[in-house]
């Protein structure tokens, strides 16, 4: 099977040095949004894939990766935030060029997805979702306690001391079965790179920091895949299947499909299957004809 060849670069946008994944070109783009604790490098054989015949793009949200900030602020903004990451997200597709997109969004990524269409339906022909994390944590005292100096500076060394096995069992959980030992290793990569335990440590604290907030509705319809591992232990499917069940009540063109042999996460533990669901969507979106299944 040919793969395309995927082209890593920062973009700058102000005070961001975003890091992204691009590869292929024309058709309809596909924009990937990974979730926490991850990485655009994580999606890097679903790029190739994917890349053979459209433009794809991923990025590394602010706090993950190898994406960095070079000032407390974005436009005014907390760019930890999230309630930045839809503006980010924006603006990062003004900067490439891409008008109008299908957007792809794994874990808590699956919720920026929705609130990106729910925000600028205009931009986004489709929505596919994986495993998505709807509820974001809230705890605004929390959050107000861990920006103290000297809890943060503990917070931070037990970050630097456990992450690496967290990263390993959370692997562990994440899959449906023992993951591979490459997959694995990935977390003590991640947690490599300099300066990560600060940035992941400002993303946690501005999440606890934000107040629960209900989804917002879309204001057209969005052909929307999701896609749901039967096995996933990290997000419960309950809530997914309640949504989608009042979703397509109101008529809203919504596949659902699960894999059975899936944990967390779908596209590493049933790439190829999962390669063609999502070849599947694209092309019904760009001819118009998405009937829910």
């Amino acid at each position: 099977r040919s793969m395309a060849r995927v082209h890593p670069r920062i973009l700058a946008l102000d005070s961001l040095r975003i890091f992204l994944l691009e590869a292929g070109n024309d058709r309809l783009p596909l924009l990937i949004l990974h979730g926490f604790a991850s990485s655009a490098l994580a999606w890097t054989g679903i790029i190739e894939a994917l890349g053979t015949d459209r433009r794809v793009v991923a990025y590394d949200r602010p706090g993950f990766g190898l994406t960095v900030t070079t000032a407390p602020q974005w436009k005014g903004l907390d760019p930890y935030a999230p309630d930045s990451q839809v503006l980010i997200a924006l603006e990062l597709l003004e900067r490439l060029g891409i008008h109008r997109c299908v957007v792809l969004g794994h874990s808590m990524g699956g919720r920026l997805a929705y609130e990106l269409a729910a925000a600028r339906s205009e931009r986004v022909a489709g929505l596919i979702l994986i495993a998505p994390a709807w509820e974001r944590p809230s705890a605004p005292w929390l959050a107000r306690l861990l920006r103290r100096r000297a809890i943060g500076l503990v917070g931070r060394a037990l970050l630097r001391t456990t992450s690496p096995l967290a990263l390993r069992l959370g692997q562990r959980l994440a899959w449906a079965s023992s993951p591979p030992r490459d997959i694995a290793d990935g977390g003590v990569v991640a947690v490599s790179i300099p300066g990560w335990e600060e940035r992941l440590w400002r993303v946690t604290c501005a999440t606890l920091a934000t107040p629960k907030t209900p989804l917002p509705a879309l204001p057209r319809p969005i052909p929307t895949l999701m896609i749901l591992g039967e096995r996933d232990r990290i997000v419960p499917n309950a809530l997914t299947r309640e949504l989608t069940a009042v979703w397509r009540v109101r008529g809203a063109p919504l596949q659902v499909v699960t894999f059975e042999r899936s944990g967390h996460l779908p596209h590493l533990e049933e790439t190829s299957r999962f390669v063609e669901t999502v070849k599947t969507l694209l092309e019904e979106v760009e001819d118009g004809a998405t009937p829910p299944r």
